[in-house]
């Protein structure tokens, strides 16, 4: 026989009374907030009801009950007048008063830790360091005092920074959607990698012309739920502008990294958007990444000279113990560095750095294997390292044509020039390398010049290797970059 449905209780204990009680704020520090207790220590939002705002005093604030009940009434009664302070503050800002001024102050100090990364919470750190100078730096000032108590006046806690960090970005977002709904036409950048937490994200940039500036602005930072081929890229994309209500049809160019699903023939994403927006696209490869293939595929030669490298650089620098020898090392000889920089396969940039890194430190890493037993015959292989030493400078150079592409603002015919003049570059590399004066190699003309006679005849086969290197990278440019000349 089945039991009869049971009746729900009445609830009358004083514990489940979803009401404010007065003595919560004396006890428990507690105010009342849009019908919720408002914990004034830690600025937290707790249900009314007794059980739960003593669970959250007890474990949030457990800190607390080791002090004497007259103690805590103290705390708690500072905590309520500082509150009351920053409720005042915040009227006279309503009303328009001169505070205004300390809001303005607090956006630029969130302002600043968002464009910096930086935590949420170094508000107060600023603040503090603010006051600990203060007294220092306006000492002779007539005002010094006022200066002191604007500064302790100024919100700058986790929260608060948090919320105008908000505003700022819901500020910018309505500026964007209004600038690119006020222009005639605008162009994407689309690019898809995938983060540290193997999420895939999708930036989405747009450049347009206000009034008469270009201007280049980051959409959003999209994460793709699971795939990412052309469909879903597009879906995101389309969807993304929809939300912001900019009109599609004004896109005229889009630029992406050239893979397969970004401009495949069929489902590639600048064909499905373009079905989307209505007319055809210009498409475009991004520059840098293409200059990045170029400097990849032309130094293909030389990949077993990574290989090596990045073995003991590894070696070194991933294992903790070697990493603090190796440090102590350093220290030993008064060198300017602290360690050797790690290889990045991602980073356009790391194989330059490492490989400039290895080669100043170069002593120190073959006295630090000595010591450890570890060897490496590559290392003492002269035609190796002459093979090392050309590809750092090299490298050097490709970093440098790397830099002056980034950066916003760049027109499309300047970015074509650095590239352009960078093939004539390679000429002057090409001549330098054959006549054997080394001018542009300096890490390579040095290493030859310290070694004998016998060991420079041993290098001089290397040299038909570096011209091939050179003509296969100029190759790679002139392959890649042919479309610019038309």
């Amino acid at each position: 026989m089945s039991r009869p449905p049971a009746k729900k209780r009445c609830h009358t204990n004083e514990e489940d009374i979803r009401e404010f009680k007065e003595y919560w704020t004396e006890k428990f520090g507690m105010i009342k907030k849009d019908n919720k207790a408002l914990c004034i220590l830690c600025s937290e939002s707790v249900v009314c009801r007794t059980s739960s705002v003593k669970r959250h005093f007890e474990t949030v604030h457990k800190n607390l009950s080791n002090v004497t009940e007259q103690e805590r009434r103290e705390l708690i009664s500072r905590e309520m007048i500082k509150t009351k302070k920053q409720s005042d503050v915040l009227m006279k800002f309503i009303s328009g008063r001169p505070s205004s001024n300390l809001v303005a102050a607090g956006f630029e100090v969130s302002k600043v830790i968002a464009q910096h990364g930086k935590p949420l919470s170094d508000g107060e750190y600023i603040k503090e360091a603010w006051l600990e100078c203060a007294p220092f730096l306006f000492d002779n000032l007539s005002e010094k005092d006022k200066i002191i108590q604007r500064i302790k006046d100024l919100s700058v806690s986790r929260k608060t920074v948090k919320d105008r960090i908000l505003k700022m970005e819901m500020n910018t977002t309505d500026q964007l959607t209004k600038d690119l709904a006020s222009c005639k036409f605008f162009s994407i950048c689309v690019d898809e990698s995938t983060d540290i937490t193997s999420s895939a994200r999708l930036a989405i940039f747009s450049r347009f012309c206000r009034d008469d500036e270009v201007c280049e602005e980051m959409i959003n930072l999209v994460t793709l739920p699971e795939r990412t081929t052309g469909a879903d890229i597009c879906k995101a994309v389309v969807n993304e502008l929809s939300i912001r209500q900019i009109d599609i049809s004004k896109v005229v160019s889009v630029t992406t990294d050239g893979a397969p699903s970004m401009i495949g023939k069929e489902a590639g994403f600048v064909n499905l958007f373009a079905k989307h927006v209505g007319h055809p696209l210009i498409g475009f490869h991004c520059i840098i990444h293409e200059e990045a293939l170029c400097a990849k595929a032309g130094l293909r030669e030389l990949q077993e000279v990574m290989q090596t490298v990045t073995k003991v650089v590894n070696y070194i620098s991933a294992r903790a113990l070697n990493k603090r020898q190796f440090r102590n090392l350093l220290n030993e000889v008064d060198s300017v560095y602290k360690g050797l920089t790690m290889y990045n396969n991602v980073r356009w940039l790391s194989r330059g750095f490492v490989l400039k890194r290895f080669v100043e430190c170069m002593d120190e890493i073959n006295l630090f294997l000595i010591n450890q037993q570890m060897s490496y015959k590559e290392m003492s292989d002269i035609v190796w390292v002459c093979k090392l030493m050309f590809f750092a400078d090299l490298c050097e150079h490709l970093n440098d044509l790397n830099v002056k592409l980034q950066g916003s603002g760049k027109t499309l015919d300047v970015m074509f020039d650095y590239i352009k003049a960078f093939e004539m570059k390679l000429g002057v590399f090409k001549r330098d390398v054959d006549s054997e004066r080394f001018r542009y190699f300096p890490n390579l003309k040095k290493y030859i010049n310290d070694l004998t006679k016998d060991d420079k005849t041993d290098c001089q086969c290397l040299q038909k290797l570096f011209v091939n290197i050179i003509e296969s990278t100029v190759e790679q440019f002139s392959t890649r970059f042919a479309s610019s000349e038309n």
